[in-house]
């Protein structure tokens, strides 16, 4: 009678796990691209859905974060990093940038190096999406900034 019970139990439990992450995926109505091991994107149409899928994200990975810097109306909506707390060795990031047709979001996991990304223009300005492990050293999810491209001008000799 033990043994029923406990089976009966451990059967009751688990569905209710799995209609739980059947319900989160049916919330998400995103579905993700992997592009690589660990790697993977979801094509959004607006900001706000884009906003929503980064704290989904966030949430659903238990991620302890900062204050999120959302870049209403910019062509790089928002970008963050975490140093991965268990192996400092490898880094997540997420960002999310314009598109003609809406918005990517990117959800990379890579080693914990010098990371270029891309350039990209706001406004008349270009600015560089880039990971500096020497600056960069957040544990906790945090904002990733685009760095000003700097142009030099050629000296009038």
């Amino acid at each position: 009678m033990k043994y029923t019970i406990t089976i009966a139990l451990i059967l009751l439990i688990s569905s209710n796990y799995m209609f739980s992450q059947y319900r989160y995926m049916e919330d998400m109505k995103e579905t993700a691209i992997h592009i690589g091991s660990g790697n993977y994107f979801y094509h959004v149409d607006d900001e706000g859905k884009v906003k929503d899928l980064i704290n989904e994200i966030i949430k659903a990975n238990h991620m302890q974060h900062e204050k999120f810097v959302f870049n209403k109306g910019k062509n790089l909506y928002y970008s963050g990093y975490q140093i991965n707390p268990v192996d400092d060795s490898f880094i997540y990031f997420i960002y999310a940038i314009r598109t003609r047709e809406g918005y990517d979001v990117y959800c990379l996991y890579s080693l914990n190096r010098y990371c270029y990304f891309f350039d990209y223009e706001e406004g008349k300005q270009k600015y560089s999406l880039i990971f500096d492990p020497k600056v960069n050293n957040q544990t906790s999810f945090t904002n990733l900034p685009g760095i000003l491209y700097q142009i030099e001008e050629p000296s009038k000799d």
